[in-house]
């Protein structure tokens, strides 16, 4: 006779882990005032009431998009929110490779200027800055400058293989397609030619169902730069 109970286990631990996910809550994507020591950005809040204190902020970011609370009180995260654009959603998810961008306005997510210009979109790559970004399609990577009004030319290295390649960016070109002699894979890329030498750290990421999985998956491979822009470009309207 076979023994039921390794697959009674396996069957109640499912069902405990399906218990975890369901009552998750959202990302926290910052948070200020006297609580917020107690939110960190990419924490995994509970599926309960927020609690907060007078002169706190939580932002947080889920399937309906980023949204922001602030005490006192208590909120509910299930509570109905303004109406979210899923065709942008559904857009974001999209990973294009970017050839060419003109010189513009950096704009918040409702059309605001704001501060110093950042990366189009969630994928493009700033190639001024090491970090570690995420994406889809290693070989569809396009690469951003800050600074556009100059030609430039990076060179750019794989650090796997020492495969290297030129870049060329013209006067007032802002994003340029990764070159297919160092595109293709997960890895570190080493580029030079800038103000400093930078490395980015490539990893990949899974199709993801909707907003919130895709920044789960940001925060999981250390993405930090992209899961802020996320956060920018889905803001719900108060």
């Amino acid at each position: 006779m076979i023994s039921t109970k390794p697959v009674t286990f396996v069957l109640a631990a499912a069902a405990m882990l399906l218990g975890v996910s369901a009552a998750a809550g959202p990302l926290v994507v910052r948070a200020s005032g006297p609580s917020a020591a107690s939110f960190k950005p990419g924490q995994r809040l509970p599926d309960a009431p927020l609690v907060l204190k007078a002169g706190d902020m939580v932002m947080v970011l889920d399937t309906k998009g980023t949204r922001s609370f602030s005490g006192p009180g208590s909120f509910s995260f299930s509570a109905p929110s303004a109406a979210a654009s899923q065709p942008a959603f559904a857009a974001l998810l999209v990973q294009k490779p970017e050839r060419r961008a003109r010189i513009g306005a950096v704009r918040g997510s409702r059309g605001e200027e704001k501060g110093a210009p950042v990366p189009p979109g969630i994928w493009a790559v700033d190639a001024g800055i090491s970090s570690t970004v995420c994406a889809r399609d290693p070989a569809a990577i396009s690469l951003w400058r800050a600074d556009p009004q100059a030609p430039a030319t990076l060179t750019i290295t794989r650090a796997s293989d020492g495969a290297a390649a030129s870049l060329a960016f013209a006067g007032g070109q802002a994003v340029a397609g990764l070159p297919a002699a160092v595109a293709g894979s997960a890895g570190t890329l080493r580029i030079t030619g800038g103000k400093t030498p930078v490395a980015i750290t490539i990893k990949s990421v899974s199709p993801a169902a909707d907003i919130e999985a895709l920044g789960a998956q940001f925060v999981a491979q250390g993405c930090d730069g992209q899961f802020a822009r996320l956060a920018k470009l889905t803001v719900q309207p108060q």
